[in-house]
């Protein structure tokens, strides 16, 4: 993979963007329930791979704001990562693509805030879930269609 100076200004805007939603939308961004807008942004990884590396700064840099410091820096990044990876895999098939990050994030995220906030693991596997899959899949996948009709990925691949 080919890197340039002009790739890692672009995944430094794309950290950026997703640090801000987190800090704006801060609220939903962390504690039990999730809806984490910033999420939305999974979807640059099917119009340019090495968007991932901008993901994974910003995810990395946003969970310095966690409530759960630790936990977000491994177990948060951790399930980003396996997202990231899963969407890359399944780039030919966003509808399906786009089930995966709110299926980890649900199992991961869910199981460490059961422990941590000592809440039932199923609802909490379930309201992770949920919170993820409507904003990468409710909001994301749409978007998603749009940016392609509106041919994104040609505009995108030349900043």
């Amino acid at each position: 993979m080919n890197f340039t100076i002009k790739d890692l200004i672009k995944q430094a805007l794309i950290a950026a963007i997703y640090l801000v939603l987190v800090i704006i939308f801060w609220e939903f961004s962390f504690k039990e329930i999730q809806f984490r807008i910033a999420e939305i942004l999974l979807i640059l990884i099917f119009f340019d791979k090495k968007s991932i590396i901008g993901l994974t700064l910003g995810v990395i840099i946003a969970n310095f704001f966690s409530p759960l410091l630790l936990f977000d820096l491994t177990f948060g990044v951790l399930a980003s990562i396996l997202s990231f990876f899963v969407l890359l895999l399944l780039k030919r098939w966003p509808y399906l693509a786009l089930v995966f990050p709110a299926l980890i994030n649900g199992f991961i995220i869910g199981l460490g805030l059961a422990i941590i906030y000592e809440l039932p693991y199923f609802i909490t596997i379930l309201t992770v879930f949920i919170g993820e899959f409507l904003v990468v899949y409710g909001l994301g996948l749409p978007l998603y269609y749009l940016l392609k009709r509106y041919h994104f990925e040609e505009v995108f691949n030349k900043l």
